[in-house]
């Protein structure tokens, strides 16, 4: 038995070599080893019977799915082109021309068959959601808006349509609206971390300073590794000066950003608050260590560190 095929598939394979001219087995067999992720077998076949059905829609389309597979997105464009020539009101052939060319970053060609699927199909959930985040991602918030709503109004229970669109609520000022669809999402997703953490920047930005620390700390109880969560509370935490909570949230950070040196940067300054100089200037350092990742210049870190040497010296005489 071929490695991971099931009895079933290895019975169609010995059934057309032993009746290789039977077309209708033959392609039975080419959709089934598409379907069980046999791409390569699958292709052999759905190639010899091309040979014979052209002009068949469907077995483009299938071979489209196949050299996707095989991340061979420019034939699989071919295919799907060829589909769609023939057979142009099928809304199946346009959504997955779409996606391929999401894929290749043709985003306003996307765009074109994804208006075309809808037209086909206005039922199609996918097509509205995938049609509102390349226009979230053109920063068309107008367009992305109505058709996340429309793919809520189509499928009530998604959570990433709720949350993408309280994301464009709040980019265009619709700030309740934008808190009432990070709600939906934890009502149907209660380790959904990003809503908590939405919610909080709104909070936050809102003054509502206790509320946007514990939806953060909720944030950080799903996704300990959340690292705008900890950034966040730390920045909160220097400002309410509970300086070793903050270096707590940022030390949290530095394990998984070793190498950042704005994290450097910003425990350092930690520490200056807390009057531990040695500690400060090792993160003072590291910074200087990470240039490519700290966004303050070279020369107000290294005058920083020079600062606090000359003050660390006239502390221990």
């Amino acid at each position: 038995m071929t490695e991971n095929m099931s009895v079933e598939l290895e019975d169609l394979g010995r059934q057309i070599k032993e009746d290789p001219s039977n077309l209708k087995l033959r392609r039975l067999y080419a959709d089934n080893l598409l379907e069980n992720n046999f791409p390569d077998k699958a292709l052999e076949q759905y190639k010899y019977l091309m040979g014979i059905f052209s002009n068949d829609p469907v077995m483009h389309f299938n071979i489209g799915v196949v050299y996707e597979k095989l991340e061979k997105l420019d034939l699989a464009e071919e295919s799907y082109r060829k589909a769609i020539g023939i057979s142009p009101n099928d809304p199946d052939f346009h959504y997955n021309l779409a996606f391929l060319l999401d894929q290749k970053n043709q985003i306003n060609e996307a765009i074109i068959e994804y208006l075309k699927t809808i037209e086909l199909n206005y039922e199609d959930e996918n097509a509205h959601f995938n049609l509102a985040y390349l226009y979230a991602k053109q920063d068309n918030s107008v367009e992305a808006i109505k058709h996340f709503e429309i793919a809520i109004r189509l499928n009530p229970n998604d959570i990433y349509a709720h949350f993408h669109l309280g994301t464009q609520y709040s980019k265009t000022g619709q700030i309740q609206k934008a808190l009432d669809e990070y709600e939906k999402v934890i009502q149907l997703n209660s380790n959904y971390s990003w809503a908590y953490y939405n919610i909080a920047c709104i909070q936050y930005e809102q003054g509502k300073i206790d509320e946007a620390i514990n939806n953060l700390k909720k944030t950080i109880d799903i996704n300990p590794k959340d690292i705008d969560a900890l950034k966040t509370l730390a920045n909160i935490m220097i400002i309410k000066k509970d300086y070793i909570l903050a270096l707590n949230y940022l030390e949290a950070v530095i394990l998984q950003k070793p190498d950042n040196g704005d994290i450097h940067y910003d425990i350092a300054q930690v520490y200056k608050s807390l009057n531990e100089f040695e500690d400060a200037i090792f993160h003072l350092e590291k910074a200087l260590g990470f240039k490519e990742s700290l966004s303050v210049s070279l020369g107000k870190v290294i005058s920083e560190a020079e600062e606090i040497k000359k003050s660390h010296i006239k502390s221990n005489n």
